[in-house]
């Protein structure tokens, strides 16, 4: 258990948290890396760099979708604790927690994995990309919806 804010909030619990803005905030970040990962925007360059071949995969199982789905659910969730741990309530916050989150926690993950498995930099930039963007759109909606 965490101590308790000076105005009496449990910085991470999650009773209290804005429950809608959690779901928009993780439905967004999916439309958005559906978006982004249309051939015409960056899934061309992300299955070259990925060594992915449409035409031999088949397809990605649904239940992916699914999956992907709940993980940005739960990182809207962990968002939304950091939010009201710092106390974020305007547009600056909302955009450097975004940006701070999207950075140090997935591109920088990305860059890792990629330097390790003697991945090109495109992935890094695809997959990097993505989660700073809909790290900073979680995060905008997280903190502005009141």
């Amino acid at each position: 258990m965490v101590e308790a804010t000076d105005d009496g909030r449990d910085m991470l619990e999650l009773q209290g948290l804005n429950w809608w803005a959690i779901a928009v905030a993780a439905v967004v970040f999916f439309g958005l890396a559906a978006v982004w990962y249309q051939p015409a925007v960056m899934g061309r360059k992300w299955m070259a760099a990925a060594g992915v071949d449409p035409e031999s995969e088949g397809g990605p199982n649904p239940l992916m979708f699914l999956i992907t789905l709940i993980i940005y659910f739960i990182m809207a969730i962990v968002l939304a604790m950091i939010a009201r741990g710092i106390g974020a309530s305007t547009f600056g916050d909302a955009l450097t927690l975004g940006l701070s989150t999207g950075i140090a926690f997935i591109a920088l993950q990305a860059w890792i994995n990629a330097n390790y498995e003697g991945r090109p930099m495109g992935l890094v930039i695809a997959n990097g990309g993505i989660g700073v963007i809909g790290h900073t759109a979680m995060a905008i909606i997280i903190t502005l919806w009141t």
